[in-house]
């Protein structure tokens, strides 16, 4: 032992002679040949080998009883079999929970090349391949298959269970933690062998579910996903492999959603949650679902066509304008509306670095250096900023030089020039060496330019602006021709296809535009499969795919080799940014709802299937109404439909009306509910007979003063009169028009900042405007003579108004997230002023009777006033996006209510005095009530997607795909382009019973 000390400090340098590394190869020979000595017996040598292999080859460290645990042989023998090897092994006798190491470093080396160790080579392929068979036999062979740390209840959290701690320390030891966090390194390590093959079918199809127990419970679920993409990888060069490869994918989207959502807090939730939601198609399903005993039931879900896309949703705390992915897939980052930058690591995602505060204003814009180093972000503070994207430092800027807001940048595939647009209608590019500017400014200042793209040879660069784009050469500043020229707005979004012979453009017209870069011309389309303005494209690395995405939160996936789409993804916000990962199997998202998604980018079909068509709407749901009659809603969309729903059938038939080109605003009924009328964005009026679904009548497009401006257009305000066929509307500039059969009648003046909202009273008579100031007028809906007002009431914008029933009183729904109450003719004096919307308030409805009024709100939450005391009566939650109308029905005794989440929701009121309903307490939508056997039906759900009982304990976590079409205890239905999902718990092994809901193998 001292000789070989002495060898080693005299051979550590950097120089080894070759006759140092023969004198330590002669020592090193002596040890193991006297550890293996021919006395012993085979069996001893054997474990001898085994033991000290497995030390070398080991991820990290084991101690004698792990390697014993893991080996599966005794303590003893483990013990026994490294004794001899103390003089290259370092072994505690104090301590049992010290690990076992080699001595020096130079020992692994020795053993790990054949030349050097020659008959006492560790095979590193082979001896990992024994490890994997070693992991994989560990967690078979553990004592609990299921519930692992016998936790008693499903309705906590893992952090609130007593001695939780202990418990994990018990009954998940070193060895087995080590097999579950490494049987997928030492499987890549093996080789191609398809002995590894069958054990890895034989662990993902029955032991999963115990592998995330371990993982979750010691704090390692993170590196669930990243194992089974090694697995994935490990596949691709295995023979025979698709069943496998098919079950491996499938497990990475369980365990990534699992790993990256709030149902990983309360282990349980893997089979009562999980488990019971996961598609019925899907491998995971196929091989653990026919387990679960008795599981909560999820009747209507459609989970043979449910297209388990959405693997993972990232709460970011501030709107989400921008987003980037590495080169090398690593990392992902975004940039936000409160001016940060944020890192997240790819793969865990967990973020890498703390926030970086990068601009006082919006970051409009993200790129991410092509050697993914730097992290480039532009701003409306008109600056532009360069990152570290590994510690948040500072590298360079603020660049300064743009006048107005910077709206977008881009590496060139070189990583030479940055490239930056500019609403002041400039074009800047700037060296990545001096951080000067290299070329500009290019363009003109009459049109904004806020998309900036390289070619992926950076020979040419894109800008859109104004209805048209530019071509540049970026070396010289010359354009390479005229501006390519057909869309009629803004073009918003600039992609290349992989080779740079064709350039994708998005624009706000709702249309998508292929261009062929070499002469100019359209190759394809126009596009209009978005009913709203196209806020991104991005092509796939291989160009085969085309991602796009609108202002209606929706994104479609195009085959470029048709141009058809094929997929369909919703977010519940406008989704402003999309980037493919590096390898084209995710997509990254970000949207105004403060939320980074991850999708899972679904292969093209063989034919040219285009998306499913869906009955219900499949954008935002702008405005509802309930036919006096009771019988049949009224929606009207941003899909640019309108639909009729039959609500005396279950579930309610749908009839649909086609003849807008552009988003449904406005819908309404007449008295007789034998008419109905929409409004659209473009100002064309339909009437439609109710029956037959027929075109009756249209009018427009109405004539406003101004330009046409598509943000306030957006919110146009107007309403129709069906006895004589008058329309009213607002305007930009705070007139009020009034035409009718097609002519203007009168133009009227009072408001002093854009018109935001106008209703009608009940017998036509009036009609009461507000504005964007918070001020608010009634008018006499015949002469247009000013009746009353203004009247400031509010602080901010008046998103909508509602007069009474009997026209005593108006109801006004503000952005200062407050309704007030008042009457018309004295609105200062007689205001009551309802608070309790953590949010803008964007419309407002009364009852029949006009004792009540519901209104709805950005917070996603409808309130059901008392109009006499003027306090709350209920909360009611189920809506994923903002709550934009509401309606009541005739008798009073249900709403409606549309929402940006795409659905209606059809919700039975709390009963008015004098009904032969009993009256609700003030708090009905979050005191639900689940039996002792579970078969209650009230419940709640909050904004992680948790139902809660009455006692705020856990019942079951939905998936964030699965929330938008679930029926609340208060729905008496729900109108969803998922169809109408619900919960049944009657019997459910959930709560104290859940450790007999599964039965393992």
């Amino acid at each position: 032992m001292d000789r070989l000390d002495a060898v080693l400090k005299t051979s550590s340098g950097e120089q080894e002679t070759s006759i140092k590394t023969k004198e330590i190869d002669q020592l090193y020979e002596a040890v193991l040949a006297s550890a293996m000595n021919e006395d012993l017996e085979q069996l001893e040598k054997d474990q001898i080998q085994l033991v000290l292999h497995t030390v070398i080859c080991a991820q990290e460290p084991l101690t004698v009883v792990a390697l014993a645990g893991l080996l599966g042989l005794t303590s003893g023998r483990v013990e026994a079999a490294l004794k001899p090897l103390w003089s290259v092994v370092r072994v505690s006798e104090s301590s049992p929970e010290d690990r076992v190491s080699t001595m020096h470093a130079s020992f692994p080396d020795y053993m790990l090349n054949p030349s050097r160790s020659g008959r006492f080579t560790c095979n590193v392929k082979a001896h990992n391949a024994r490890l994997v068979e070693f992991c994989f036999s560990r967690i078979r062979k553990n004592t609990d298959q299921f519930n692992i740390c016998n936790l008693s209840s499903s309705h906590v959290f893992d952090k609130d269970v007593p001695d939780i701690e202990e418990r994990v320390k018990q009954k998940i030891p070193l060895d087995l933690l080590y097999a579950c966090e490494y049987w997928a390194v030492h499987l890549c390590l093996s080789g191609s062998l398809s002995e590894g093959l069958h054990q890895l079918r034989d662990f993902l199809s029955k032991r999963l579910l115990l592998w995330i127990e371990v993982l979750n419970l010691k704090n390692r679920i993170h590196k669930a996903a990243v194992l089974i993409d090694g697995t994935l990888s490990w596949l691709q060069a295995i023979p025979d492999s698709e069943g496998t490869t098919r079950l491996a994918r499938d497990a990475r989207r369980f365990v990534t959603l699992f790993a990256t959502s709030p149902v990983s807090a309360s282990t349980p939730h893997i089979y009562v949650s999980m488990l019971t939601s996961w598609p019925s198609r899907q491998s995971v399903s196929e091989h653990y679902a026919h387990r679960v005993e008795r599981p909560i039931s999820i009747t209507g879900l459609q989970a043979a066509d449910r297209q388990q896309s959405l693997l993972s949703l990232i709460p970011a705390r501030s709107q989400i304008y921008c987003v980037a992915y590495s080169s090398n897939g690593a990392f992902f980052a975004a940039g936000t509306f409160d001016g940060r930058v944020l890192v997240w690591d790819a793969m865990t995602l967990q973020l890498t670095i703390d926030p970086v505060c990068a601009h006082n204003q919006t970051v409009n814009g993200i790129a991410i250096s092509p050697d993914d180093t730097q992290v480039c972000s532009c701003s409306a503070d008109m600056t532009i900023c360069i990152w570290d994207i590994h510690t948040g430092a500072q590298i360079a800027g603020p660049l300064t030089g743009h006048t107005h807001q910077v709206w977008s940048v881009d590496y060139s595939r070189d990583g030479k020039w940055l490239a930056s647009g500019s609403l002041d209608g400039t074009v800047r590019i700037w060296s990545t060496d001096t951080w000067l500017m290299q070329s500009g400014p290019l363009g003109n200042e009459n049109k904004r330019v806020v998309s900036v793209v390289f070619s992926p040879d950076s020979t040419v660069l894109a800008a859109g602006s104004e209805s048209q784009i530019c071509l540049w050469d970026p070396l010289s500043g010359q354009k390479i021709r005229e501006p390519l020229s057909h869309h009629t707005g803004l073009v918003t979004t600039l992609t290349f296809l992989h080779d740079g012979a064709y350039l994708v453009s998005g624009s706000y017209d709702h249309t998508i535009c292929v261009w062929d870069v070499s002469t100019g011309q359209l190759a394809h389309g126009p596009f209009r499969e978005h009913s709203s303005s196209v806020t991104a494209v991005i092509a796939s690395p291989t160009g085969h795919l085309l991602v796009s995405a609108s202002m209606g939160s929706t994104m479609r996936i195009w085959d470029t080799a048709t141009w058809h789409t094929y997929a369909l993804f919703r977010s519940t916000g406008l989704v402003r940014s999309v980037k493919f990962s590096p390898d084209g199997q995710r997509l990254l998202s970000g949207s105004a709802d403060a939320n980074i998604r991850i999708w899972e980018v679904p292969q093209a079909p063989a034919d040219s299937t285009t998306c499913k068509q869906s009955e219900a709407h499949d954008d935002w749901v702008r405005s509802v109404a309930f036919s006096p009659c009771g019988t049949f809603i009224v929606s009207g969309s941003s899909d640019m439909t309108v639909r009729m729903w039959d609500t005396q059938k279950q579930p309610p038939t749908c009839t649909t009306l086609t003849a807008h080109r552009d988003r449904v605003l406005a819908v309404g009924i007449s008295a007789d509910s034998s008419h109905i009328f929409s409004l659209s964005q473009d100002r064309i009026v339909c009437v439609w007979e109710r029956q037959t679904g027929q075109l009756e009548y249209t009018a427009g497009p109405i004539e406003t003063d101004g330009d046409y401006d598509p943000m306030y257009q957006d919110f146009w305000p107007a309403v129709f009169v069906f006895d004589d066929r008058r329309v009213v509307c607002g305007s930009r500039s705070g007139r009020i028009y009034m035409w009718q059969d097609g002519n203007q009648t009168h133009e009227l003046t009072g408001h002093t900042a854009p018109v935001y909202s106008i209703a009608l009273s009940a017998d036509s008579q009036r009609f009461v405007s507000g504005d964007g100031i918070g001020d608010l007028i009634v008018w006499d809906a015949r002469t247009g003579q000013q009746l009353h007002g203004p009247f400031s009431t509010h602080s901010r914008d008046v998103n909508d108004v509602a007069f009474s029933p009997d026209g005593s009183h108006i109801a006004s729904a503000s952005g200062d997230t407050t309704v007030h109450l008042w009457k018309p003719d004295n609105a200062t004096q007689s205001s009551t002023s309802l608070r309790g919307h953590s949010d803008i308030v964007l419309c407002v409805a009364y009852s029949h009777r006009g004792d009540r009024v519901i209104s709805g709100s950005s917070d996603r939450t409808i309130r059901m006033w008392d109009v006499a005391s003027g306090t709350s009566i209920a909360v009611l939650t189920g809506h994923i996006g903002d709550v934009l109308s509401v309606a009541f029905s005739g008798d009073g005794r249900q709403f409606a209510s549309g929402s940006a989440d795409g659905t209606i929701r059809v919700w039975n009121a709390p009963a008015c005095e004098g009904d032969s309903q009993s009256k609700p307490n003030d708090s009905m939508a979050r005191q639900p009530r689940v039996t002792g056997d579970h078969g209650g039906c009230d419940w709640t759900i909050d904004s992680d997607g948790w139902v809660h009982d009455q006692d705020s304990r856990l019942v079951l976590w939905v998936p964030p795909d699965l929330r938008s079409g679930l029926v609340m205890p208060q729905n008496t239905m729900v109108m969803s382009s998922q169809g109408s999902i619900e919960l049944d718990f009657m019997d459910a092994r959930i709560g104290d019973m859940w450790q007999s809901c599964y039965r393992p193998l």
